[in-house]
């Protein structure tokens, strides 16, 4: 996106403060010379007050055009600029197509309003167009997607050729935290991605920066993100798309996803907390991992059986500890002396803190149960 120096904002400013001083001089002295010849009296009588007055009238207007003039020049061009710039091409296309159908449709009202007397044809018309013009510019931007069909881009794609299924959710925009993280690839793989992922390039421009980092772990991170980034490029069920828009006016990387977001009319999935909260605030849909995770975690209740293999001693004597894939920890009561191996267990009592769910069992009396499996976790847990 093309940006102005603020050098340069601040002279076109001034320049439009000078022209709109004189301008309004033109015009205060001209409406004072209207007011001087429609009220003959004691101003008209003097020279000298009729030019002090005349001055002063000038001066007013050069005041208000000046202050006025930055308001009505630079900075309406500076936001229909930005606009232009965020908006993603169907929507202008949408934008301009309700234009040129507002203007059509206005004209033909007003060859039939204009025989109107009293020039009510004329300001019913005016009116009637700015109305329709407003209408069609919202309804035709906001109709962007069915446009995006009529023009090719919604066409399923033929998966007997290799390509990926049709994607007609909402587009994602994939951040930082989410593309070290790497569940994204398996999330995808699995279809519970409803639309295209969004890689923004100042994302990959801040993966590139941790990978070239002088800390090890911060380096082993950023590399972590850019394989994932190969890998969804290279995955057949998802489309995943590089997207060159940015905005150097915002320093700010959160502040770019949201603003790409709103301007993409996407989703943002991401794993940071202050990210998460600015995007709630600014109306952007949030999709978490973390969430998903927690809400496709095994339900257990009090009193069902599951096969655990018990991966070290609790804090507790007694106690042993095992994990599922999902990191849920359980406790199991006289546990100790059963370490590295696959027994039936009992819930007792499941928790469920801020730090995720923990489930308290017992050694189940008769191991004839068949227990539930939830599929235990030994040698990753054993490794750490």
């Amino acid at each position: 996106m093309h940006t102005h120096a603020d050098r340069t904002i601040r002279r076109a400013r001034n320049v439009s403060r000078i022209i709109g001083a004189g301008v309004g001089f033109v015009f205060g002295v001209l409406y004072g010379v209207f007011v001087l010849s429609s009220t003959p009296g004691v101003l008209t009588q003097n020279t000298t007050t009729a030019g002090a007055a005349l001055l002063a009238a000038g001066a007013a207007g050069a005041a208000s055009l000046a202050l006025a003039a930055p308001l009505l020049s630079v900075e309406p061009y500076l936001w229909l600029e930005r606009n232009l710039d965020e908006a993603p091409p169907a929507q202008l296309i949408g934008a301009m197509i309700g234009l040129i159908a507002a203007l059509l449709i206005a004209t033909m009202l007003a060859v039939l309003l204009n025989p109107l007397p009293y020039g009510l044809g004329v300001i019913l018309s005016l009116g009637v167009a700015t109305v329709l013009v407003y209408v069609g510019v919202r309804t035709g931007s906001r109709r962007r997607d069915a446009l995006g069909v009529v023009f090719g881009r919604g066409a399923p794609v033929n998966i007997d050729e290799g390509g990926p299924g049709p994607l007609d959710g909402q587009p994602v925009i994939v951040d930082t935290s989410v593309l070290i993280d790497g569940r994204i690839v398996d999330v995808a793989a699995a279809g519970f991605v409803p639309g295209r992922l969004l890689i923004p390039g100042f994302v990959l421009e801040e993966l590139q920066r941790v990978a070239d980092s002088g800390d090890p772990f911060r380096r082993q991170k950023g590399r972590r993100g850019l394989g994932v980034v190969d890998a969804l490029q290279k995955a057949e069920d998802v489309v995943c798309e590089l997207v060159d828009l940015d905005f150097p006016g915002t320093p700010d990387v959160d502040a770019r996803l949201v603003k790409l977001a709103r301007a993409r009319g996407a989703a943002l999935m991401t794993q940071d907390y202050n990210l998460n909260r600015l995007a709630q605030i600014e109306g952007v849909r949030v999709l978490n991992l973390n969430d998903l995770a927690n809400a496709v975690k095994p339900i257990v209740g009090a009193g069902e059986s599951m096969a655990i293999t018990i991966v070290k001693e609790g804090k507790e004597p007694h106690q042993g500890v095992g994990y599922f894939e999902d990191g849920t920890m359980v406790v199991v009561e006289n546990g100790s002396s059963r370490v590295d191996e696959t027994v039936t267990v009992t819930v007792t009592t499941v928790l469920q803190t801020t730090a995720g769910r923990m489930i308290f069992a017992t050694l189940a009396a008769d191991d004839s149960i068949k227990p539930r499996v939830l599929r235990p976790v030994r040698a990753k847990v054993a490794q750490r």
